[in-house]
């Protein structure tokens, strides 16, 4: 029952961190729908702030959809990890993932994302902790916690400890 329950709790983190990766997600921005080359958003929420975690300052962003990148408003470059004052989460700017506890403060100050426990790479992401780990790859998720695994696409769900097997499609 206890492994069942840290399962869960794994499966809900992941569901958390997949949810950040969806570009049209209304609560941070609106997509300009605007015939461009290069569709960006520029609309914001109003009562939403963000801090720089390079910087140390509040900044204005927007999420380029197509490069999957968010970009500070005044000086269009990349913001690599900000801060959500309205959530307290912190956020991995090259697709939106949330990295609560899975950066580190560097010796000269700055932030970066914890090579030990975290690793993102495009649309691929992977942590690993103690003897557990996540991976998210191409619409695919997979989750290992000791004996128990599990496994969702598009397909369907897979559930596999010691004692039981268990398909979902």
């Amino acid at each position: 029952m206890k492994k069942l329950k840290q399962l869960l709790a794994i499966t809900g983190s992941a569901l958390i961190i997949a949810s950040c990766q969806d570009a049209d997600n209304q609560s941070d921005v609106t997509e300009d729908t605007l015939a461009t080359q290069e569709s960006v958003d520029t609309t914001h929420k109003p009562n939403t702030q963000y801090v720089d975690l390079k910087t140390g300052q509040p900044v204005d962003l927007y999420y380029n959809p197509r490069k999957k990148r968010t970009y500070s408003e005044s000086t269009n470059e990349p913001v690599d990890l900000y801060v959500n004052v309205a959530t307290g989460d912190t956020i991995y700017g090259q697709g939106r993932y949330v990295v609560n506890g899975y950066i580190v403060k560097t010796e000269d100050g700055t932030y970066k994302l914890d090579n030990k426990k975290i690793k993102i790479d495009g649309d691929e992401i992977k942590i690993k902790e103690g003897d557990k780990k996540f991976k998210m790859e191409d619409g695919e998720m997979k989750i290992k916690d000791g004996d128990v695994k599990a496994k969702a696409d598009e397909d369907g769900t897979k559930l596999k400890t010691e004692d039981m097997k268990m398909k979902k499609e």
